[in-house]
């Protein structure tokens, strides 16, 4: 069993290719105010996240439990890991963005601005809609937003404390990711006791682009 962590933005509907070929290996977890989850009345961020996943694994009775964390997904399996070693045995990470500063966080939450998007990317606004509702998509870019600038503040996870995690990573990355690098992935890959490092050919940042095959490939059982 693997339990499946979205993106920043992300919700279920990104995920059925996927999730309709594993069958019952997989479970989903949607985060608090994503897709058809209420939210809660606190800020977004990694910890609050986390510690949400960290919940769900204590009431389902999970522990050493497999993650496939996409995107945000994968950096919030990673802030658990270091902070729970005993609920997570491994990791395997998509498009995880892992080096943030101020100025990489302003670059992207300019991308963030519903208006903007409204009117230059109407087909990804009507997306937006059909994953967290029509009333619901611009709070959850600017919850996002806020999320990111704080993340670029103050980074959870760092190229020095994620020696902490001892679970057992595999960081995934494509070839023509747009928003993630080689480079700052391959940092934290080294800088990780127990990890592999795997780059996806052919593939983009968006996860509904990214072929269902080379999914199951990165996911395929890690050496424990």
């Amino acid at each position: 069993m693997i339990v499946v962590l979205h993106g920043a933005l992300g919700s279920h509907h990104q995920f059925q290719p996927l999730l309709e070929t594993l069958e019952d290996k997989a479970v989903f977890l949607e985060l608090p105010g994503h897709g058809g989850t209420p939210d809660v009345d606190l800020p977004w961020s990694i910890r609050m996240f986390s510690e949400r996943v960290e919940q769900f694994f204590e009431n389902e009775g999970y522990a050493e439990t497999k993650i496939f964390g996409y995107s945000m997904g994968g950096y919030i399996a990673l802030d658990l890991a270091r902070r729970r070693p005993e609920l997570v045995r491994s990791i395997v990470t998509l498009g995880t963005k892992l080096n943030w500063s101020p100025e990489i966080a302003l670059k992207e939450t300019s991308r963030l601005n519903p208006d903007v998007i409204e009117s230059k990317v109407p087909a990804f606004a009507k997306d937006l809609m059909e994953r967290h509702g029509a009333d619901n998509w611009k709070n959850v870019l600017a919850k996002t937003a806020q999320l990111m600038l704080d993340i670029g503040n103050n980074p959870p996870l760092t190229v020095e404390n994620v020696a902490d995690v001892g679970a057992t990573v595999r960081f995934g990355i494509g070839d023509r990711d747009e928003m993630v690098t080689i480079e700052e992935t391959l940092a934290f890959f080294r800088s990780t006791p127990n990890a592999e490092f795997t780059v996806l050919p052919g593939t983009r940042h968006p996860i509904e682009t990214v072929k269902v095959r080379l999914i199951l490939d990165l996911i395929r059982p890690l050496r424990m």
